[in-house]
């Protein structure tokens, strides 16, 4: 019997032992065993989200190019660290240069 990257759980059911073997690690071969079906319900409207989230902030640097700072990092950031990026951007990254020139 092998038990690489296995956990071995001894357990006591009624003065009967038994061995309880859990899986620890899963490799790429392991995927296909995953029902997708109900799995794909919870995580198409994260990745829906996101992906409108992304759009969102893509077509707003680009309508206020004029007004941005750092067009393409924003955009880069954007593309690249996805949810996060567009958040960031909304927070930070819409302030607009004429309303700093103004201020000073």
């Amino acid at each position: 019997m092998k038990f690489l990257n296995h956990s071995v759980i001894i357990i006591d059911n009624d003065n009967e032992w038994g061995v309880l073997v859990m899986k620890l690690h899963y490799g790429i071969d392991d995927l296909n065993q995953l029902d997708w079906a109900s799995i794909l319900p919870i995580i198409l409207p994260f990745l829906f989200v996101g992906f409108v989230l992304i759009i969102v902030a893509l077509f707003d640097l680009y309508r206020h190019r004029d007004t941005r700072e750092n067009i393409l990092m924003w955009a880069i950031i954007i593309l690249f660290f996805n949810t996060i990026g567009s958040v960031l951007y909304f927070i930070i990254g819409r302030k607009d240069v004429n309303k700093r020139a103004l201020r000073n």
